[in-house]
């Protein structure tokens, strides 16, 4: 890279992580989050907080009551659901719904997106009997947060970067490396290493593109890598992406599936949406995800 462009790169570096930009979470969920610090927090304070603000509180309800998740149902109150769902994936609702809901209007689909993809690797973490299934659902959920920074932070590069994939047909990752030099994986890395989450959503993070290059937790980030192409893959929501990325050929030897395995998951996975109406709103017939 010439001098000239490495000096573009140090300026998009200090705009993309300017401290005083950053968005901005709002009050009360930055009380829940300050609560839950301790690991002997009290549930019913955090119930209560949760329960002052309507859209929390019903992303919340929805994650627990997940057709994927599928270990609960019926859970109407966020008392039980806070319980249920654990500390780690009750601050990724937060962390997500926060920074998503900022980013709404610029970035149309995310959040649905990132909520389907947790879904399923919730369903796919079950599947595998994995222990990690709360960490696992809270990467899925803020795999994408890079997106958000960048969408606020780089206004004009975001829109030659939209640009690059409508005309050129690339991934946003591809675009995104085309025209920033740095990818919504290593912003939301960043992300996460400012907000001190634990190493495991890190990774998922961090490598949820490539988990054969994760040297951590593989199978965690492999899984939410499979969750994230078969979202897009069998059109649940709407990622940005003008197509299926290329599935990460060191993710699928780390799981070791088989062809009829994912032949199985993909249909047990359209069974349970086409069994469930309030799931099917996120097949997208257009970029809203509805």
């Amino acid at each position: 890279m010439t001098a000239a462009g490495m000096q573009i790169n140090s300026q998009i570096k200090d705009r993309l992580f300017s401290i005083k930009d950053l968005p901005t979470i709002p009050a009360i969920h930055g009380r829940i989050l300050k609560l839950m610090e301790d690991i002997n927090y009290s549930v019913d304070e955090v119930s209560k907080l949760i329960e002052k603000d309507q859209v929390l509180s019903s992303k919340v309800l929805k994650l627990v009551n997940s057709p994927f998740y599928g270990l609960y149902s019926g859970i109407a109150t966020i008392r039980r659901a806070v319980i249920l769902l654990g500390s780690n994936l009750i601050k990724g609702i937060i962390l997500s719904t926060s920074l998503f809901d900022i980013a709404d209007n610029k970035l149309p689909g995310l959040w649905d997106h990132s909520y389907c993809c947790s879904t399923v690797a919730g369903f796919l973490a079950k599947r595998f009997n994995l222990i990690t299934i709360e960490e696992i659902m809270t990467g899925a959920l803020l795999h994408d947060i890079g997106k958000v920074l960048i969408k606020k932070q780089l206004l004009e590069e975001s829109k030659e970067i939209e640009a690059a994939v409508k005309s050129n047909g690339m991934t946003i990752l591809d675009a995104e490396r085309m025209v920033i030099n740095i990818t919504h994986d290593d912003v939301g890395l960043w992300l996460a290493d400012t907000w001190n989450l634990p190493s495991i959503i890190k990774d998922i993070i961090a490598y949820h593109h490539k988990p054969g290059m994760c040297s951590g937790h593989k199978k965690e980030t492999a899984i939410v890598h499979l969750s994230d192409i078969i979202v897009k893959g069998i059109g649940i929501s709407y990622s940005g992406d003008p197509f299926v990325p290329m599935l990460d050929a060191d993710g699928w030897d780390i799981l070791a599936l088989s062809e009829s395995d994912l032949v199985d998951i993909i249909v047990e996975i359209m069974e349970i949406i086409q069994a469930d109406k309030g799931f099917s709103r996120y097949i997208h017939g257009g970029k809203d995800g509805k």
